[in-house]
Order: C-alpha cells, then structure tokens, then sequence
C-alpha cells in the first residue's frame, strides 16, 4: 500500500461561503465600536493572518476571509473623503 495508507481524506459539512458568514458573524461583536476603531483591529488582523500563510503555522483560510469580508463591509459602510469638504 505504500504512499496510500498515509493519505488523509477530507469532508466539508458546510460550504464554504456558509462557513466564512458564520465566522464573519462570529468575530463581529469583538472587532469594535466605531468604524475608524474597526477598520484599525481589522487591518492588524489580517496582517497576523497574511504573516501566519506565509510562515506556514496557524494559518485559517475561513478567518482570514472572514476578515477580509468584514474590512470590505466597513470600508463600504464609512463615507469616501470628498475632495471639496476639506477647508482651508
């Protein structure tokens, strides 16, 4: 049997983009109060999350897109800067 007995076999009970809602909806209630305050927690742990891929260990695909979803929801939610409104 060789190489055959040592393979390991996998089953996803979710899907995916379920999995990635859920541990979106999870991490939610602990990322902060304001928008300035949530992008600010975000950005620090996707950083963790990109540094842990590229080492190799403690990496989790399903937070990191989590992450990644939430970023994209506060950055949607928070008003662009208009060129006009500044004064001076």
């Amino acid at each position: 049997m060789g190489n055959r007995s040592r393979l390991i076999r996998a089953m996803r009970v979710e899907e995916p983009a379920a999995q990635i809602a859920a541990r979106a909806a999870a991490l939610r209630p602990f990322i902060g109060r304001t928008e300035v305050e949530k992008v600010a927690v975000l950005s620090r742990l996707l950083r963790q999350e990109r540094r842990a891929a590229a080492q190799g260990a403690g990496y989790d695909a399903c937070r990191h897109a989590a992450l990644g979803r939430l970023l994209a929801e506060c950055r949607a939610r928070s008003p662009a800067p208009h060129e006009n409104s500044r004064r001076g």
